[in-house]
């Protein structure tokens, strides 16, 4: 019985089925044998089920990421149409200026500050341009040392010109003083910007036919131990009792059509749980709601 066990531990193999005494010793070695073998097929098993599980995560961490890259595309696509628009006023102005440069009676000193002023507009469509197809550029991803007062900053500029933010008073609170955290810019990145626009059209405007309404959205951040909290704050309708339950949910919407695709919180969930981090929404109905975020931080000691 020595050498059966210590065979089947070394190498797995099958069980000798030897004819053994009748005694205590024959019943004790058939039953050795009996759970030996069922062993056996427990590790055939086990083996197909692991297998079956390292490509069920695999394809659930393809479809991860095809839902973050989906509901990037649809930001893309969102504020691409307000860039259209914003766009539009510094061509006009240009193209006015280069009318005024082909006046005649215009002076040396007039003509070098229609340029200034036509180059200016330029730049700023320049900015605007390129900070569209940052975010829009396929990220390899990895992970790095982000700073994430940079992540925020960097994504409230790029939102400034869209429309939807018109009226809105921003409210920003910087007040961390360890920011870095280890993880994927350009996703979190995507995480604030979706947060913002989630609180913007929370907060409807004149301008949509609803009634006039106090708009304002407060960005802060603080440590709390080793966390880096990203707190939004929004004055707007707040979400119903009923769908609270539901707001992290794939495809869950009370928006107007294009007006998103329901991966927003989905999506900064995600890639928040992936950081080993946590994401919180409060919300009372008419009155706002507050989304938080907490991310560990990267090396807290050395910050």
């Amino acid at each position: 019985m020595l050498r059966v066990t210590e065979k089947f531990e070394e190498v797995g193999v099958g069980i000798p089925e030897d004819e053994s005494s009748k005694n205590e010793i024959g019943q004790l070695y058939r039953s050795l044998r009996g759970m030996l073998k069922r062993l056996e097929e427990n590790k055939k098993d086990l083996k197909e089920t692991i297998s079956s599980l390292e490509t069920t995560n695999l394809k659930l961490k393809q479809a991860q990421g095809d839902m973050i890259r989906s509901e990037k595309l649809a930001s893309v696509g969102r504020l691409a149409t307000g860039i259209a628009h914003e766009i539009g006023n510094p061509l006009g102005i240009i193209l006015g200026y280069l009318d005024l440069l082909k006046g005649e009676r215009t002076t040396k000193e007039e003509r070098a500050d229609f340029l200034s002023r036509a180059e200016a507009e330029i730049t700023r469509i320049n900015r605007i341009l390129r900070e569209l197809l940052d975010f829009a550029r396929p990220s390899v991803v990895e992970k790095a040392l982000v700073e994430m007062h940079r992540v925020v900053e960097e994504t409230l500029d790029m939102l400034s010109p869209q429309p939807m933010m018109e009226g809105i008073d921003i409210y920003l609170q910087l007040r961390a003083e360890k920011t870095y955290v280890l993880g994927d810019g350009d996703k979190l990145k995507q995480v604030v910007l979706n947060m913002v626009i989630n609180a913007a059209d929370a907060m409807p405007s004149a301008k949509d036919g609803s009634a006039a309404m106090e708009r304002q959205l407060t960005v802060r951040t603080e440590n709390q131990e080793n966390v880096f909290l990203l707190v939004v704050s929004d004055s707007g309708t707040g979400i119903s009792p009923s769908h609270m339950g539901a707001i992290f949910d794939p495809f869950f919407t009370t928006k107007d059509p294009g007006k998103g695709t329901g991966l927003g919180l989905s999506v900064c969930y995600t890639v928040i749980e992936g950081m080993g981090g946590t994401i919180e929404v409060e919300s009372q109905e008419g009155e706002g709601t507050t989304i938080r975020v907490k991310i560990p931080l990267a090396n807290p000691e050395s910050q």
